[in-house]
């Protein structure tokens, strides 16, 4: 009787362990099954590894997939990707031009996110660039990382020649024409971000005081009453490529990247027009002494004007993982997620970490921004996402490839009109 009773209770025993077992086994799988995939359209450099790699360690139960991002062809890659309904959870994209979502419907309104317990996260940042994707007083896109239009300097080119860097475009001009007997252009540009050179209209527009009619589209491009500012600087962009004073002359309109880049390195480009978001990228390669300067003013003591254009993330309005994604944007612009880009050179956009500058040239880019005479702006590509596309692609190149100033600018004067909708 005795060996029965100990025969059923090891039976027991064992039945308890199997299904205990069975239950951990299920339980396990159902956690595995339990992490969740988010597609993030953003740069496959070191420091977003680094980012997501200490998401994931505090956040295990979220995988975040870098879909590698073309810059060139963001905007209609995203775009087709939320067309077709197959869109990423987090995207990068400029946030001072997220109206390009907004407009169509594919932005996610980020606002209760951003000001739940009572501004908590909205409160993090510096205004004017979380500032930079709000639309009609709604958040669309998480700046973070201010773009500062920069210009990046060979000061060995300026010492070895005696020069100073120009302060003035008039200085400009005459610095041009000393390094081109020299066999140096004094600006290098690529193709596709011409755009930028148009902070010299931004420039005339602040010292006329049209600044923010003017680049938010309430004023006509062309015409008797056009705003001033567009005109001036195609005039000033259009003689200094004539006189073969952006690199390589002839061709300069079509130059790649990479062409002007390398071109710069190898001390055939005095002054380089890029983002300041590039800051470490050429500390790092450039083997000549360095300098970051503001561009020179279109009126000497006149106002200069700062863009507030910055990289941001933002969730697309079909994205499946949106909550995920949240989660993913919280971290990436936390203090652990700025410590990652500010290490490569990349400027904050929370506060925490404005103070906290220590590379000289990012403090010398950050002081560009700062003085009496500055004044900010929103580009005039958020008017209309068509009225983008031509500012940013054809404008510039149009004009100084030998269209008339009046054409191009009845373009966009036609294009403005449709953006205001008469």
């Amino acid at each position: 009787m005795k060996r029965k009773f100990l025969l059923l209770l090891s039976a027991l025993l064992l039945i308890t362990l199997a299904t205990s077992f069975a239950a951990g086994t299920q339980e396990t799988a159902k956690a595995e099954n339990q992490v969740t995939t988010i597609k993030f359209y953003g740069s496959d450099g070191a420091y977003n590894h680094n980012i997501i790699a200490k998401f994931e360690a505090e956040n295990p139960d979220i995988k975040v997939q870098i879909v590698p991002i073309d810059f060139d062809n963001a905007e209609q890659i995203i775009k087709t990707g939320i067309a077709s309904n197959n869109p990423v959870d987090v995207s990068f994209f400029w946030g001072s031009q997220i109206s390009a979502f907004v407009s169509s419907g594919m932005a996610t309104d980020l606002t209760p996110y951003l000001t739940a317990n009572n501004n908590e996260w909205m409160n993090t940042f510096v205004p004017k660039y979380i500032d930079a994707g709000k639309i009609d007083g709604k958040y669309y896109a998480i700046s973070y990382q201010p773009v500062i239009e920069t210009l990046f300097v060979n000061e060995t080119v300026f010492k070895e020649n005696g020069l100073e860097v120009p302060k003035t475009w008039d200085d400009l001009l005459k610095v041009a024409e000393v390094l081109k007997q020299k066999g140096i252009y004094a600006i290098g540009n690529w193709s596709g971000q011409n755009h930028q050179l148009l902070v010299f209209a931004y420039q005339v527009m602040a010292n006329n005081g049209v600044l923010e009619k003017a680049a938010s589209g309430q004023l006509p491009f062309a015409g008797p009453n056009e705003a001033p500012g567009l005109r001036t600087a195609l005039e000033m962009l259009r003689d200094a490529y004539q006189k073969g004073y952006w690199y390589p002359g002839e061709g300069a309109l079509t130059a790649t990247k990479d062409q002007v880049q390398a071109a710069f390195y190898q001390g055939k480009i005095a002054m380089l027009f890029d983002a300041g978001s590039n800051v470490g990228l050429y500390e790092k390669n450039a083997p000549f002494e360095l300098g970051v300067a503001k561009f020179p003013l279109v009126k000497a003591d006149g106002y200069y004007a700062v863009n507030v254009v910055t990289n941001a993330l933002f969730v697309p309005i079909n994205a499946v993982h949106k909550e995920e994604a949240i989660r993913f944007m919280k971290f990436y612009t936390s203090e652990a997620g700025q410590s990652e880009t500010m290490a490569t050179g990349r400027l904050p956009s929370i506060k925490a970490k404005q103070d906290k500058i220590d590379n000289k040239l990012m403090q010398d880019l950050m002081n560009t921004t700062t003085g009496d005479n500055v004044v900010s702006y929103r580009h005039m590509q958020n008017i209309s996402p068509e009225i983008n596309s031509y500012l940013q692609n054809d404008l510039i190149g149009a004009v100084c490839a030998g269209e008339s100033i009046d054409s191009a600018l009845a373009k966009l004067e036609a294009l403005r009109l449709k953006a205001m909708g008469k």
